[in-house]
């Protein structure tokens, strides 16, 4: 019963969620897709490599002034124990797609780390502040694993 009512509300959060999500993502591609990536990979390039070596001040580099402050040195040590541990380090990724929404662009890439592959990550981009990283999220079934 305690599962059916727990399925139930994360069916009405998701709808609501969903609600109210942004309306208009636009996929770029061409000259679009490429003016973002060209910000986008040193970034991530400099995030994933940040993450694989525990350099902190190379983590928050790119962030945008709502990362800076969410992302501190203690949230940056949740990350690499909720990482390393599961999925081991980086090693590669593939751009799957680049998204436009409002004043922010979404760059979502698979990535292949040591013991876990494929990763979707997730890179926000601030169109406002010089296009700073603005979120970032990983995702795996082996990440969802309690």
């Amino acid at each position: 019963m305690k599962k059916r009512i727990l399925g139930i509300a994360l069916l009405i959060c998701t709808a609501l969620l969903a609600a109210c999500g942004p309306a208009d993502v636009t996929i770029l591609e061409g000259t679009e897709r490429d003016a973002v990536l060209a910000y986008s990979e040193p970034a991530a390039d400099n995030l994933f490599t940040a993450i694989n070596n525990n350099d902190f001040a190379g983590f928050h580099r790119d962030f945008d002034t709502s990362m800076l402050k969410a992302m501190d040195e203690a949230a940056f040590g949740q990350i690499q124990n909720q990482l390393l541990p599961k999925i081991g380090k980086y090693v590669s990724r593939q751009v799957k797609s680049v998204e436009l929404s409002g004043k922010y662009h979404t760059v979502i890439y698979e990535a292949v780390f040591e013991q876990d592959d494929p990763v979707t990550v997730r890179l926000v981009f601030n169109s406002e502040e010089d296009d700073k990283v603005s979120g970032l999220w990983f995702d795996s079934a082996k990440l969802r694993q309690k």
